[in-house]
């Protein structure tokens, strides 16, 4: 499964990263003198500026927001086994969603590096949960943006479980969260990149995963340089993700520049390496379903209705207290046989 969780920070304050400044307690900004300045200097938008200024995120609020959570993913069926979580800040906040869940359903294995922490990309990174031990500590891989690091700024580093199957095989699992759609696409091309990088440098034999945010909407996953990201890093792609811009998927974003309505894409979705397609000769016998692809919504409080007709995810609303996710998780299964 990999599931969005949308802007899960905790309300404690790391001095060393002004990007959670915009999830604190009221309190905390009210004591500080300097916390609109900083606001209105690290948010170049009005919107997000006046959020940071004003958002009252608190232990309350967090509640709230890691119980919905918790109960899409404690809903999923069957229950995943491993679980991709971009937009988490630190390992602590990782452990207490955990604990929020029943304790049946809780996972054992709990991967979140902290490792773009002190970037310019508010210190998000992507944590993997599982039922499954480690066969090798987890790594984090710095996206390398090449000539265009100063285009890109920072990303999310791109975060490898090496995860140990049951019947002792491994599995790597890449967790990754691409550069936003605010982004040129190059940024996004170049993750790809580090992506293949880290999977080719992998035995030919090896078994993997990558599942995430990929924030490639519906546009640029018809195109041909991501046909040939798939191709040159040997991966498997569920059918979906390129199909086009109609339902399904796991956000909307309007189409500006030919219109205002909304299409849907597979922002969250999963490679495969191509060794796992079922239509290929097998040694390991482990097999990726691509057909068994699917989104996973179990809630009301997951869909936004609008006036004009539209159904949307509901991010969620920490005024209202309503809403999960800005993002609908994906799940697939891996089979053995």
């Amino acid at each position: 499964m990999a599931f969005n969780v949308e802007n899960l920070f905790d309300t404690e304050d790391d001095p060393a990263n002004t990007g959670d400044d915009t999830y604190l307690p009221l309190s905390v900004k009210q004591a500080d003198p300097d916390h609109e300045a900083n606001c209105r200097a690290n948010n170049d938008i009005d919107f997000y500026a006046e959020q940071c200024i004003n958002l009252d995120w608190s232990e309350t609020v967090l509640d709230r927001k890691i119980g919905a959570l918790a109960g899409v993913i404690a809903a999923a069926a069957p229950f995943p086994d491993i679980l991709i979580m971009p937009e988490t800040e630190n390992p602590v906040i990782v452990s207490r969603l955990n604990d929020a869940l029943p304790a049946i359903r809780r996972y054992q294995t709990l991967v979140q590096l902290d490792s773009t922490s002190v970037t310019s990309d508010r210190g998000i990174d992507v944590a993997i949960a599982s039922r499954l031990p480690l066969a090798a500590p987890a790594t984090a891989h710095p996206v390398d943006f090449g000539d265009d690091t100063e285009l890109c700024r920072g990303t999310r580093d791109i975060i490898e479980a090496p995860l140990t199957l049951p019947d002792g095989k491994t599995l790597h699992v890449f967790g990754v969260h691409l550069p936003s759609g605010g982004n040129p696409f190059i940024c996004r091309e170049h993750a790809l990149r580090t992506l293949n990088e880290v999977r080719n440098a992998l035995p030919s034999d090896a078994l993997a995963i990558a599942g995430g945010d990929f924030n490639l909407n519906c546009s640029e996953t018809q195109g041909d340089l991501f046909e040939r990201a798939v191709r040159f890093g040997k991966w498997g792609v569920p059918p979906e993700v390129m199909a086009g811009c109609a339902e399904p998927g796991t956000n909307k974003h309007r189409e500006r520049s030919f219109g205002t309505w909304f299409t849907w894409s597979f922002l969250d979705f999963f490679l495969v390496t191509e060794n796992m397609l079922a239509e290929q000769r097998s040694m390991s016998g482990w097999f990726a379903n691509l057909g068994s692809f699917r989104t996973v919504v179990v809630s009301g409080e997951q869909l936004e209705a609008s006036g004009e007709g539209f159904v949307s995810t509901k991010r969620f609303d920490p005024v209202a207290g309503t809403g999960v996710s800005d993002h609908w998780p994906v799940m697939i299964d891996l089979l053995s046989r």
